[in-house]
């Protein structure tokens, strides 16, 4: 695997601690009629925000920008009757961080090859339309694609995770658009030279932003 080329993060070069601020699966504007107010209070002191795929369109997602420098990748392509997206194809298909001596690593899903994205959908649409397995399949594949990473934050399953797998803390926020009898959640990461926090925040879910 080539050497990662890290993003420059501005602002953060003389802080000992960082927090970031984490959130996956915005589904803008198709499946929420605007960004959670919510969000600009949760995120109002974080020193980066990290999107974990599937913005769909970026410019809804802006006003983070307002709270620190905000970062997101692609995520996946959608065929749903009222959704036909591609998740944010401008996106890279992964972002590296080195902060605070941490290698941090965001992608949405972990599908390297057509076929991989191709098995997930047919195990999600035909196999096992709940998902409930689904987090730990695509663990298994970032931990395969990254295993020097001291950080992995993935999305797409809108399922929050959090387990350390050797060195490697894997994050998944969830979806800040609610699944199934999932309660809509965003996360924040906290980082000192020597340690690595994740913490899972919950949305409010009678709010005015969601379609109905």
């Amino acid at each position: 695997m080539a050497l990662a080329k890290f993003v420059e993060v501005p602002g953060i070069a003389n802080k000992t601690t960082l927090t970031i601020g984490v959130l996956a699966d915005t589904h803008l504007p198709f499946r929420l009629k605007r960004l959670p107010a919510q969000l600009l209070t949760i995120f109002r002191d974080v020193d980066l925000i990290l999107h974990a795929g599937d913005v769909d369109q970026m410019e809804y997602i802006r006003p983070l920008e307002m709270l620190a420098p905000l970062y997101a990748v692609r995520g996946n392509l959608h065929f749903n009757p009222n959704e036909l997206s591609h998740g944010g194809i401008e996106l890279p298909f992964e972002l590296h961080f080195c902060l605070l001596g941490h290698h941090i690593v965001l992608n949405h899903g972990g599908w390297p090859h057509f076929w991989a994205l191709a098995g997930d959908w047919f195990w999600e649409k035909i196999l096992e339309p709940s998902r409930k397995r689904a987090n730990a399949r695509i663990v298994r594949r970032l931990l395969r694609m990254y295993p020097d990473a001291d950080v992995i934050v993935f999305g797409h399953t809108h399922q929050p995770y959090q387990a350390r797998h050797g060195k490697t803390l894997v994050f998944n926020p969830g979806g800040v658009v609610p699944f199934d009898r999932l309660k809509p959640s965003v996360g924040r990461l906290t980082l000192k030279p020597d340690e690595v926090m994740a913490e899972l925040i919950l949305l409010d879910e009678k709010r005015a932003d969601i379609f109905t």
